[in-house]
C-alpha cells in the first residue's frame, strides 16, 4: 500500500504547475469544486487558490471553482451538492454532462481544529513536498486511480480525511456504475461503525478480505448503527480469522464504513430538477444522510424522523428529506469493497498531532516527513532569561549546529517556519507557519501556527507610555510553551485604522462546542481549569467573557477570553503570560482589565484575511530566498 499510494503522489507531483493534455492524459478531474459556507469562506479559498497558481502548485488548466452556500438556514452536505451542480449547470451547461467532476465539501468553522478556522482545513499545511503539500493537493491526488474507472459523473468527498490504498493487480475490469450511485467501503471495527454509515452488503459471507477490490450489491445504508443493529440487519463479516491485505488488522468482526461516493449524471439530473421544482432549500440536508440511506431494494424512509444528527429542525426538513427519500429510492447503489485501504480523519487537534507525529506507519504510506520548508537560524549567541510559563526552562536546549533540517528525527513536526536553531520541540507537537527570533522550547501535545515573535519591538500604549509588557518582552532570550497547548494568531480588522492581532490558546483536550451547564458560563473548562478561575487570575469581570451575541450559545467557541493587541509578538507573549496565570494559578502575572476581549466566534468575522495571506506569502519567500542561498 505504500508502494501504491507513494505512486499515487508521484504521478500528481507531474501535473504541479504544468498544463495536463486532456487528449494524452484524459485521467484527471475536468472541474473541481470546492464548498464554502458563506460568501466570507468564498472569498478567503478564492485568494489562496490565486496564490497557489502563482507558486506553480496546482495544475494550470484544471478549472477550480468556489462555491458558496446561499444565505440562509445551514443546508449541510446535501445541500450543498445541490447549489454545485445549479453553479455548474449554470455555467457549463449541458456540457456538464460530459465532465468528470470532483465536489470537495470544505464549508464550516473548524471548531475542533481552529488553527483552520480561518483559511479553511482544505488549505491545512501537509508536512510533503516543495511547495509543501495542503489538503487540496492531497485531494486532487488521492483518487487519480479511481478517475479512469468512472464514467461520466460527481465524485463527493471531505475536506479533513484520507483515504490510503492499493487496487491490486486484479481490477482493471473493474467499473463505476454508469447510473446511480458507486461507494468506497472499508473494513473497520464495530466501534468505528457506530459513528460512519455502514453499508450492508447482499450475502456479505461471500465476502473475500484477502481480495484487494470488490464489487458488491448495497441492500441498504445505515447511519451511525448500534452493534446490535448491525447484528440484527446482516452488516457484519464474521470469522475467526480475517486476513487483510498489506497487514491491514481489523479485530473480531467486521462493517464496512463509508467514506467519499460517486454518483453518475442521472442522478445529477434529478438533483438539478429537484432543485427547479422546489425552489432554494430551507433546512439542512446530508449528502450521507439523506442520499445514501435512501438507496438499496431494503432502503425504508423510516429514517427520516431520525434528527439526532441534525443542528437545527427547521419548519421543512421532514418534507424535504421524504422528497429526497422518492426522488432517489430507485436508484442503483454498488460498493466497492476496498479491502487493502485505511480512512483516517484528521479535523481535530488530537487526530492532527496523532498523524503528523506518532503514526509513522500513516507517514511512510503519505511520505510525510518531520521538516518541511522550514529555515533553521542563529539570530543570537546565548540562550537567557527564559520566559517561563507553566513549569521547566530552557537549560536543556540542544544546541545543533546551524541546518537547513532537523538533524534529530525524534523533533516534532515543524512545517513552513523560520526558526532559531538552538529551539527544541517535543517529538509530539507541531509547528506551522510560525516566525520566531529567538528560541522555544514546546512541550508535548502542542500545536503552535501563525505565530510570530520578534524580540526587539517597540509599542507604546494609548498614553504613549511604553507598557511593562512590553518591556519585558526585550529581555526575552526563549519562549517555552508548556505541554498540552493550542496557541494561533491571527490579524483583526480595525475599522480602518491600523491591524490589530488576537492570539488564541486553548488545551489540546478542550471542547470548544460543549455549552456551559445551566448557561453558567463560569463553569465551562478551560485550560485545565474553569473559565472562573481564568477571570480571577487575570483580574478580568466574569461578565465581560459572556458571548456579545444573546442568541449565541454558551461555549468557548463564543466566550470573549483573548485580548487584542496592536503588535503580533505582544499578542503571543500576553497569551502566554494568560496560560502561565492559569497554569500556576497566580494572580498577578497579567492584568486583561485594559484591554477588549474576543472569542473565536468574533476572529472570524474580524479576520483580516488579506494581511494574513501577506504575512505568510512574506514568510514563504523569506524562507525559500534564504533556503536557495544556503543551498548554492
Amino acid at each position: 500500500m505504500q508502494q501504491y499510494f507513494t505512486s499515487i503522489l508521484q504521478q500528481y507531483e507531474k501535473f504541479r504547475g504544468q498544463t495536463i493534455d486532456k487528449e494524452l492524459d484524459s485521467t484527471f478531474w475536468d472541474v473541481v469544486v470546492l464548498t464554502a459556507a458563506d460568501e466570507a469562506q468564498k472569498n478567503v479559498y478564492e485568494k489562496q487558490l490565486k496564490y497557489k497558481y502563482e507558486r506553480q502548485e496546482l495544475p494550470v488548466n484544471v478549472e477550480i471553482i468556489v462555491v458558496a452556500d446561499p444565505p440562509g438556514p445551514k443546508i449541510g452536505n446535501g445541500g450543498s451538492t445541490i447549489v454545485a451542480l445549479e453553479v455548474l449547470h449554470e455555467k457549463f451547461g449541458k456540457k456538464l454532462y460530459d465532465y468528470r467532476v470532483l465536489i470537495i465539501h470544505a464549508g464550516g468553522q473548524s471548531q475542533r481544529m481552529p488553527s483552520a478556522s480561518v483559511l479553511g482545513k482544505i488549505f491545512s499545511p501537509i508536512p510533503r513536498g516543495n511547495p509543501i503539500y495542503q489538503m487540496l493537493d492531497i485531494k486532487l491526488a488521492m483518487f487519480y486511480p479511481l478517475i479512469p474507472k468512472m464514467p461520466k459523473g460527481v465524485f463527493v468527498t471531505c475536506a479533513d480525511d484520507f483515504l490510503v490504498y492499493d487496487l491490486g493487480d486484479s481490477h482493471d475490469d473493474i467499473k463505476f456504475c454508469e447510473e446511480g450511485f458507486t461507494v468506497l467501503a472499508h473494513p473497520s471495527s464495530l466501534a468505528v461503525g457506530t459513528g460512519h454509515g455502514v453499508y450492508v452488503i447482499h450475502d456479505i459471507g461471500n465476502v473475500n478480505p484477502r481480495c484487494p477490490l470488490q464489487v458488491c450489491n448495497c441492500l441498504e445504508v445505515l447511519q451511525k448503527p448500534s452493534e446490535v443493529l448491525m447484528y440484527k440487519k446482516g452488516a457484519v463479516l464474521k470469522a475467526n480469522d480475517l486476513e487483510f491485505p498489506d497487514g491491514i488488522k481489523v479485530e473480531d468482526s467486521v462493517a464496512y464504513t463509508d467514506s467519499s461516493f460517486f454518483f453518475a449524471h442521472d442522478i445529477s439530473k434529478k438533483l438539478l430538477s429537484f432543485a427547479t421544482e422546489n425552489g432554494p432549500l430551507s433546512c439542512e440536508i446530508d449528502a450521507y444522510g439523506d442520499f445514501l440511506q435512501a438507496l438499496g431494494p431494503r432502503a425504508t424512509s423510516a429514517y427520516i424522523n431520525n434528527t439526532s444528527n441534525v443542528s437545527i429542525v427547521t419548519p421543512s426538513l421532514l418534507a424535504t428529506r421524504k422528497k429526497i427519500f422518492n426522488l432517489l429510492n430507485k436508484s442503483n447503489i454498488t460498493v466497492l469493497v476496498m479491502n487493502c485501504s485505511k480512512f483516517i480523519h484528521i479535523g481535530t487537534t488530537k487526530e492532527y498531532i496523532e498523524h503528523f507525529c506518532c503514526d509513522v506507519m500513516f507517514q511512510a504510506e503519505m511520505g510525510l516527513e518531520k521538516d518541511v520548508f522550514n529555515l533553521w537560524t542563529r539570530n543570537i549567541s546565548q540562550i537567557s532569561p527564559v520566559l517561563k510559563c507553566g513549569s521547566g526552562d530552557a537549560s536543556d536546549l540542544p544546541l545543533p549546529p546551524k541546518r537547513l533540517k532537523l538533524s534529530d528525527t525524534s523533533q516534532g513536526c515543524v512545517m513552513h517556519s523560520y526558526l532559531h536553531d538552538q529551539s527544541f520541540i517535543s517529538a509530539t507537537s507541531v509547528i506551522e507557519f510560525c516566525s520566531f527570533s529567538i528560541p522555544i522550547k514546546v512541550g508535548q501535545c502542542c500545536i503552535l501556527s501563525n505565530l510570530e515573535f520578534k524580540a526587539d519591538i517597540r509599542i507604546k500604549d494609548a498614553e504613549g507610555k511604553t507598557p511593562s509588557l512590553v518591556e519585558y518582552m526585550n529581555t526575552v532570550k526563549c519562549l517555552d510553551f508548556p505541554n498540552d497547548l493550542f496557541v494561533h494568531t491571527i490579524p483583526l480588522t480595525d475599522e480602518g485604522q491600523s491591524t490589530k492581532f488576537v492570539t488564541v490558546f486553548f488545551d489540546i483536550k478542550d471542547n470548544l462546542k460543549k455549552e456551559a451547564p445551566g448557561k453558567d458560563i463560569k463553569q465551562l473548562a478551560f485550560l485545565g481549569k474553569l473559565v472562573e478561575d481564568f477571570t480571577a487570575v487575570t483580574n478580568e469581570d466574569i461578565a465581560k467573557v459572556i458571548p456579545d451575541n444573546t442568541d449565541a450559545k454558551f461555549n468557548l467557541w463564543n466566550t470573549n477570553l483573548f485580548p487584542v493587541t496592536d503588535d503580533a509578538s505582544e499578542s503571543l507573549l500576553l497569551a502566554l503570560k494568560c496560560v502561565d496565570a492559569v497554569k500556576t494559578d497566580k494572580s498577578g502575572i497579567v492584568s486583561l482589565g485594559n484591554y477588549r476581549l474576543v472569542s473565536m466566534a468574533t476572529v472570524l468575522k474580524e479576520r483580516d484575511l488579506d494581511v494574513m495571506l501577506e504575512k505568510r506569502n512574506v514568510l514563504y519567500n523569506t524562507i525559500k530566498s534564504e533556503r536557495n542561498k544556503c543551498s548554492q
